[in-house]
């Protein structure tokens, strides 16, 4: 057995998850009350439903799929995303029943054909007030409220599903880090 295709394989495995952290996102803020459709769209990347080149097939190696392209990435290399307006309860991780509404709209769409094969990250943001480290704590649990939603009602593989808490560290309105726009849930499409 060639020890190099060995060596690169085990590396994209242990790099998954890095570059998954790595990759930019262009976010389009859907706001309160998005459809399955308009997620579909957002969440599609361009240039092709697996973003690799076309005519090319992933190569494999004992079961470990090896990346041809960047994950789920657009022309100009960022992977769509969209920002969310899921409503908990203040300083919970609890989701209120519009909150389950919006991710009844996710659900649809990451069940969906265009949408099934793909690997998400969901993740929770807040605003400025409060401590930094309970405020990354508190987006953390958010983002595994959603996960545990879309496991649990939806069949969502949870392997398709990464939960981060990113706290404040990377508002929408970064002139005003207290902003509620900057408290959100954002989903960022990863690639197969």
């Amino acid at each position: 057995m060639d020890r190099n295709i060995i060596k690169i394989a085990l590396a994209s495995v242990i790099a998954l998850p890095l570059l998954a952290a790595s990759v930019s996102a262009q976010v389009t803020n859907l706001g309160a009350n998005p459809t399955s459709d308009q997620l579909i769209k957002a969440l599609t990347p361009q240039g092709g439903a697996a973003g690799a080149q076309p005519g090319t097939a992933p190569l494999k190696f004992r079961g470990i799929r090896l990346l041809q392209a960047k994950p789920a990435a657009e022309a100009e290399g960022r992977a769509p995303a969209v920002a969310l307006d899921i409503k908990f309860g203040l300083n919970s991780a609890e989701l209120t029943p519009e909150a389950k509404d919006v991710i009844k709209q996710l659900g649809t769409a990451m069940a969906s054909e265009q949408l099934s094969t793909f690997h998400f990250a969901l993740e929770g943001h807040t605003d400025s007030t409060g401590s930094r480290d309970k405020n990354i704590a508190l987006s953390k649990r958010r983002a595994e409220s959603v996960k545990n939603y879309l496991v649990s009602n939806f069949k969502i593989a949870p392997d398709r599903l990464d939960a981060v808490g990113k706290g404040p560290d990377d508002p929408l309105d970064p002139g005003n880090p207290a902003s509620p726009v900057n408290r959100r849930v954002q989903i960022v499409n990863l690639g197969q």
